[in-house]
């Protein structure tokens, strides 16, 4: 690969993590992390995010938007119970999903 290619496919993969913050920031959780969504991606069937989160032992009763992303703990949650390996890789590939639809 030349040294152009990689500095072309660097902004490009910048170029969609900027697009996918627009969309996460303009489109509800719950449109992104839809029932379909959670149930393919998640390893027990949770039909929302809310019981995704609810089954999370030092979570329950917290509402997402309530929670620190970057928390550990969620982060390694997120990983044990799902194809994911943090917030920013799953709700990413909620994100595109999303965007595949729309088109």
């Amino acid at each position: 690969m030349v040294e152009s290619d990689i500095v072309e496919l660097v902004k490009l993969h910048k170029e969609l993590e900027e697009f996918q913050k627009k969309i996460a920031a303009r489109v509800s959780l719950d449109e992104l992390l839809d029932e379909s969504f959670m149930r393919t991606y998640t390893f027990f069937g949770f039909s929302t995010i809310q019981q995704f989160i609810d089954a999370c032992e030092g979570l329950i009763g917290i509402a997402y938007s309530d929670i620190d992303k970057n928390d550990e703990k969620f982060n390694a949650y997120i990983r044990d119970n799902t194809s994911f390996d943090n917030w920013s890789e799953m709700i990413g590939k909620a994100t595109m999903i999303w965007a595949e639809k729309q088109l």
